[in-house]
């Protein structure tokens, strides 16, 4: 029993021996975890971690030894004490900083963030492999009103400059077993960021579709993306560039194209909510000679992740093409809904 309650009594003692000082006057107990980019953070039992701008700190307090450095990259190591200033002194040494002087603040056994931050950026910088597979509950509406299976596979390998990204993927439905959709497509896009915002990319595109008449539509472009805004939470690119566009049709009464073309695209990601996400890849490419002659496709989707480690999710979306000057006897929109199951691994 006296164990206990010696537990009991020395507990707070080990999960509130640091605490910070705001200068409104409130006081946060925790475990103090560093001041990196201007905020500090600190490990509440009640709210977990919290980030408080060093702006806003009155003073910090803590038995252990910690490491500082300025932001001429002077180090410190030490145990702190409060000063009478807004600010903190190194015990026994003399020396004393404003907090809006100190540009890392971690406890002394622990990894320097100027480290850290080298072996982060250094494995963001390693070009590595990731995959996804997805079988699709599909459906459509123009040239027919269907339900079909598909298969998707993607492929991407690169890092945070530069990525190679590929996919394959095969539909076919049948309606009173009669196969009305069999559509297999082949893509392969390449971006390069060069400076900041802006990356080239180049990319093409391979469709057979027996249900439009289409033995090959093959699609090529090279041009510049812009990351217009990117965030946490969202990320909007816009591209624009050359293409090619050719199509060998399985109709005698149309001749197949072959044509210089322009591509501008959008494509969207953003997180709603913890566990959803919203997906768009929008491209318009028209005809160098004839704007009226065009292909505009779009694939939106909403994202459900499945578990914690993000490798199960749902994929529910409208892929379409819109085709300007179609086959004759054949609807301009080609509209499918999706229902897709994906798995990602490396």
């Amino acid at each position: 029993m006296r164990n206990k309650f010696l537990f009991f009594l020395l507990t707070p003692l080990v999960i509130w021996a640091d605490s910070v000082e705001i200068s409104d006057g409130s006081v946060l107990h925790g475990k103090l975890l560093g001041i990196i980019d201007g905020n500090l953070t600190i490990q509440t039992s009640f709210a977990g971690k919290i980030k408080v701008p060093v702006t806003d700190i009155e003073s910090i307090n803590s038995d252990k030894e910690l490491s500082l450095r300025l932001e001429d990259n002077r180090t410190f190591d030490g145990i702190i004490e409060k000063n009478e200033g807004n600010g903190l002194t190194i015990r026994d040494s003399g020396q004393s900083f404003m907090f809006s002087e100190i540009k890392h603040l971690w406890d002394t056994d622990s990894s320097d963030p100027l480290i850290l931050a080298a072996q982060k950026n250094a494995l963001a910088m390693q070009m590595k492999w990731k995959h996804a597979v997805g079988f699709d509950l599909t459906g459509a509406s123009g040239n027919a009103d269907s339900f079909g299976l598909g298969v998707r596979l993607d492929s991407l390998y690169g890092n945070k400059m530069r990525a190679y990204d590929f996919y394959f993927s095969y539909l076919n439905s049948k309606k009173k077993d009669l196969t009305i959709v069999d559509e297999t497509k082949f893509g392969l896009e390449y971006d390069s960021r060069f400076f900041e915002e802006l990356s080239w990319y180049a990319k093409t595109d391979l469709e057979n579709d027996r249900l439009e008449d289409v033995d090959l539509r093959a699609t090529a472009a090279l041009g510049i993306k812009y990351s217009w805004m990117e965030t946490s939470d969202y990320k909007t690119s816009v591209r624009g560039g050359a293409a090619f566009r050719f199509e060998e049709l399985g109709s005698d009464s149309v001749k197949s194209l072959s044509e210089p073309a322009l591509d501008f695209g959008l494509e969207h990601s953003q997180q709603l909510k913890k566990f959803i996400f919203l997906e768009s890849d929008i491209s318009f490419i028209p005809s160098i000679e004839d704007f009226s002659d065009f292909l505009f496709r779009k694939d939106t989707a909403f994202i459900l992740l499945l578990d914690k480690e993000q490798d199960w999710k749902i994929r529910s979306g409208i892929d379409g093409t819109y085709n300007s000057t179609p086959v004759p006897g054949k609807e301009e929109m080609d509209l499918k809904y999706y229902l897709r199951v994906i798995y990602d691994f490396d």
